[in-house]
């Protein structure tokens, strides 16, 4: 399942990049990507790392829970996997934020192309971190026992 998540991460960066060069204006100058692409990015993904990172710790206390109940330590990958994740969430929100600041800096205001490129690169930061969310929201799933 991650191979084609991010199999739709490479393609759209590269159809964005294409878009970039080729037709600046679709990706600088449309208003809803204006309004969008700013503080409201950053605060969408605060909140999908907040509830990510609190079902991170979940997480680990069912692992601990199963592990005490079996007498076995066996969710030390899926504990470093878990984990590996929280830090991939906390650095695609640093890269945003530094996205939106180079792209908010005097020397890239005038040129389409360039705000197209940081405006493409705030999307794919998006939508990696929801593929991140999706990725633990699954292990919650499976970790849920069913009624």
């Amino acid at each position: 399942m991650k191979i084609i998540y991010w199999t739709l991460v490479i393609v759209l960066a590269g159809v964005f990049v294409g878009l970039s060069v080729c037709q600046p204006t679709i990706l600088a100058r449309k208003e809803f990507l204006k309004g969008f692409i700013n503080q409201e990015v950053l605060s969408i993904m605060s909140v999908m790392m907040t509830i990510s990172i609190t079902s991170i710790a979940t997480i680990h206390i069912w692992f601990n829970e199963l592990e005490d109940k079996h007498g076995k330590k066996v969710f030390g990958a899926a504990r470093r996997e878990i984990n590996q994740t929280a830090f991939y969430l906390v650095g695609l929100f640093v890269a945003q934020l530094a996205c939106l600041i180079i792209r908010s800096m005097p020397i890239f205001s005038g040129n389409e192309t360039s705000v197209s490129l940081f405006n493409g690169l705030s999307l794919i930061l998006l939508l990696a971190s929801v593929i991140s969310l999706l990725d633990i929201i699954g292990v919650v799933r499976a970790l849920t026992p069913s009624d």
